[in-house]
């Protein structure tokens, strides 16, 4: 019997490889980057930021290591709006279970901790920045904190925090 020859790959299948080790390569970066995500979410919420009781700048970074210059700008506004009202923030409970995960009490919590610092876990959720999202909103049309959070409620509905 005589033993099939060795072909040269054709471009095509170079491609194809090509096509499959960048995807592969693209995978392994997403996966790692969710790694440093949970990580990061996952660090308790206790970044302490106050130093010498001045709150933490969005490029200093506090002691978890999380500043809002790790953050797309379009989330940072979302952050300087939950500093700049506590008292509409933390009224609003927040729905997408981090009071279980971070012991967070309210929406204000997954912006700021307790002590002032930034909070990472709105970073990383989706359902943090749409209810900031619709207060910013509500605030722009001159709502009452109660009434935005009955809409809150409404909009997102389920087991509330922080009620």
């Amino acid at each position: 019997m005589d033993e099939p020859e060795h072909q040269a790959p054709t471009e095509g299948t170079r491609q194809g490889t090509i096509a499959v080790v960048t995807l592969g390569i693209a995978v392994l970066v997403m996966v790692a980057a969710g790694v440093v995500g949970v990580t990061i979410g996952m660090d308790g919420g206790s970044h302490a930021a106050m130093m010498s009781g001045v709150p933490a700048s969005r490029t200093t970074a506090d002691a978890g290591g999380f500043t809002l210059d790790m953050v797309p700008a379009h989330l940072v506004r979302h952050y300087e709006l939950a500093r700049a009202n506590p008292d509409v923030y933390s009224q609003v409970p927040c729905f997408c279970g981090c009071e279980q995960m971070l012991a967070h009490r309210n929406l204000e919590d997954c912006f700021v901790t307790p002590d002032g610092a930034w909070e990472s876990h709105a970073s990383g959720c989706q359902i943090c920045i749409k209810e900031s999202r619709m207060l910013m909103r509500m605030m722009g049309r001159g709502m009452s904190a109660p009434m935005m959070a009955e809409r809150v409620v409404g909009e997102f509905g389920g087991p509330t925090i922080g009620t």
